[in-house]
């Protein structure tokens, strides 16, 4: 029997959470913190921003960013003209850990599609199903 579009999705979720699971036993690699250190590698950001495509609550979106500032790979800031708002930005060290995490997502990428034709196909269908999702 053929699946429905919201079963599919379904099952492309949880797909995606197993083919992210690293080899090396540290678990998933695409955390919460990966994914804030790549929306603040596009440009800076508000928490409301990050709330909104984490799909994250104001405290915990508060207590990750602020280990994350702790630990060196984002800067919170406030603006000069109104203390009260907040602006995060990445640092070289988040940035460090974002290009490694990317290199060994994409090593797995390669190495699941082994010749470039393969590779620029799987590219073309993930932005395929990304635009699709858009309108979700």
């Amino acid at each position: 029997m053929r699946k429905t579009a919201g079963e599919l999705l379904i099952e492309l979720n949880m797909a995606l959470r197993s083919a992210c699971g690293s080899a090396d036993g540290r678990g998933d690699p695409i955390t919460l913190r990966i994914k804030a250190l790549y929306l603040l590698s596009e440009k800076p950001r508000t928490p409301i921003e990050l709330m909104d495509r984490l799909c994250m609550v104001k405290s915990n979106l508060a207590v990750m960013c602020n280990k994350m500032a702790e630990d060196g790979e984002i800067e919170k800031t406030h603006s000069s003209h109104d203390k009260r708002i907040v602006t995060y930005t990445i640092t070289d060290k988040g940035m460090h850990s974002l290009t490694e995490t990317v290199k060994m997502l994409e090593e797995k990428f390669k190495g699941i599609l082994t010749t470039e034709k393969e590779y620029d196909e799987g590219i073309g269908r993930f932005d395929s199903i990304l635009d699709l999702l858009s309108f979700i």
